[in-house]
């Protein structure tokens, strides 16, 4: 959705021939944010080494503890803070789709990685005592002993380890079952005029009888059918979006916090500040001041 291109991280990981990036985190305790709402299109691999981390993954919490670890798929927003003012020390690897190759024809991509791209095929997201999830963390952490190693030299040792934990996570992923798929991908069909109309009239003042109008519906039914598709309440899903509208004009301009918040729909600039820190996890001073 259009939204999430303003939180896009801007940073490259790895390069176009080695589209991998290995990041060695250590935070102290009482350290409450590690990492503001973001997305990227790489895969995301973590595993937890001491202490534990709370990671939200679109409107989901994941308690990560030692010893754990978690699957962040593309395009997904996730933001990190800490769990209980515990400190923590993680591996986090992060690579491109393009790295099983750029034709989307061919043979590794199409078979086990495009349908995790469209949902067709589900992977676990906390990997936590089983033995083949256990074996994805062993994998992550000797990739991240190679950090500090010349990478373009350990290449094809990087990527047998890349390709060894995607060959565990898609030998025991779950298929979506086909009148599932159909069933969701119809429901948002039928649900995209309310998102055309939240998108182009998030600034004025949205009721909920509004948007259930259009399709139209029962308010009751509305909400219902609404979070199904989006798994988010409609109204929630409008404050959320105009706080992410919101986050370009932060970094982009140096106009005022309250100027901004009328901007996108808030009149209350308290309520504005709670909702941001509620979505962001800082408040909007912070995130213009931190980047």
């Amino acid at each position: 959705m259009k939204a999430k291109i303003l939180l896009k991280e801007k940073v490259t990981h790895g390069t176009a021939l080695l589209p991998v990036a290995i990041h060695h985190l250590s935070y102290g305790p009482n350290e409450d944010i590690f990492f503001y709402l973001h997305w990227h299109y790489e895969f995301e691999f973590i595993a937890v080494l001491e202490g534990a981390v709370v990671y939200t993954v679109e409107e989901q919490e994941y308690c990560i503890m030692a010893g754990e670890g978690l699957f962040v798929h593309s395009n997904e927003l996730h933001a990190a803070r800490a769990c209980n003012g515990m400190p923590c020390e993680a591996c986090v690897v992060l690579f491109h789709p393009s790295l099983f190759g750029e034709n989307k024809l061919g043979t590794a991509y199409s078979k086990f990685v495009y349908p995790i791209l469209n949902g067709k095929m589900i992977f676990d997201k906390h990997f936590k005592s089983r033995q083949w999830q256990q074996s994805v963390i062993e994998r992550i952490i000797e990739i991240d002993a190679l950090r500090n190693e010349n990478i373009t030299e350990n290449e094809l040792l990087l990527k047998s380890r890349l390709f060894e934990i995607w060959h565990l996570c898609f030998k025991n992923s779950a298929p979506e079952a086909p009148h599932c798929q159909g069933r969701r991908n119809y429901k948002l069909e039928r649900m995209q005029p309310v998102l055309d109309f939240i998108h182009s009239n998030y600034r004025e003042d949205i009721a909920l009888r509004d948007l259930a109008r259009i399709i139209p519906m029962s308010e009751g039914q509305f909400c219902h059918a609404f979070k199904e598709v989006v798994n988010t309440p409609p109204i929630a899903y409008v404050i959320r979006y105009r706080i992410l509208q919101s986050c370009t004009l932060l970094m982009d301009t140096d106009r005022k916090i309250a100027d901004i918040a009328k901007s996108v729909g808030f009149n209350n600039i308290s309520y504005f500040n709670r909702e941001f820190i509620k979505a962001i996890g800082c408040p909007p001073g912070k995130y213009r001041n931190e980047g």
